[in-house]
């Protein structure tokens, strides 16, 4: 699909059905897998409507998905959040990749780091200041921040590209702030020790 980043548009976005929205938002996943050296992954609306979060990249029994919420495709409001969902979530499917390879280079830490925090991961559920600011995460909503950013001159007179982009910095500046309030100024290393021991405990 050509131009993908054109069909965000407020102009085009509220003539297409849901979807074809949808199939926009695969278009944009096939570019991104393209881009990051990877397989495209199947993007696909969650059944359950009172389900609570934007995306998710889920991984069962080898079967890879990029999972939506219904109101990414059905509010047109809501379609740069589409947009960063796929960005957000087609990452988590990078870090994947790069953690499944067959040997993990000895100077990779930072893939290295992923690994652990997979095999540990933190829910929002169980702690939302470790969820947002665990490493898979943190670098999943940085690297969000700075396509958003890279497409910021094609957005410029749409008003809900500057509210998605406003709303993407504030969580992560203020799941800093939260972590620092919580485990004060060596926070980092804090969060990275239950990380650690979460592994151990499990592996």
């Amino acid at each position: 699909m050509f131009f993908v980043y054109n069909k965000f548009k407020l102009r085009k976005w509220r003539k297409y059905s849901p979807q074809k929205r949808l199939q926009v938002l695969q278009a944009l996943e096939d570019k991104m897998a393209k881009k990051q050296h990877r397989d495209p992954i199947p993007v696909v609306v969650y059944e359950r409507y009172d389900w609570q979060n934007f995306g998710m990249f889920s991984v069962i029994n080898g079967k890879k998905r990029i999972y939506v919420h219904d109101n990414l495709v059905s509010d047109p409001t809501y379609r740069f959040h589409a947009l960063e969902t796929i960005i957000h979530e087609g990452r988590h499917a990078t870090q994947y990749v790069k953690i499944k390879r067959d040997k993990i280079p000895w100077w990779d830490f930072e893939a290295k780091r992923w690994k652990k925090n997979f095999g540990a991961y933190f829910s929002a559920s169980e702690d939302r200041v470790m969820y947002n600011n665990q490493e898979v995460e943190r670098d999943a909503q940085r690297y969000t921040i700075n396509m958003l950013k890279k497409l910021e001159y094609k957005y410029r007179h749409e008003d809900d590209f500057y509210t998605t982009l406003d709303r993407n910095i504030y969580r992560y500046e203020n799941a800093e702030t939260e972590a620092r309030k919580k485990y004060g100024m060596f926070y980092r290393h804090k969060i990275r020790k239950q990380v650690d021991k979460k592994y151990q405990d499990r592996y």
